[in-house]
């Protein structure tokens, strides 16, 4: 998905390199969830 108010984790460690493999693995699937209620809620925002 290309857009502004969406960043897959990949894109996400794109900008942060200076996470490590630990952290990563820990981070992950906190940021992803956050990221997805953050898209949610701005899409019900323009409906």
């Amino acid at each position: 998905m290309n857009t502004e108010y969406y960043k897959s984790w990949e894109a996400y460690m794109a900008v942060h390199p200076e996470i490590d493999d630990k952290i990563e693995k820990v981070m992950a699937p906190k940021v992803q969830q956050y990221e997805e209620m953050m898209f949610n809620f701005i899409i019900t925002l323009f409906l």
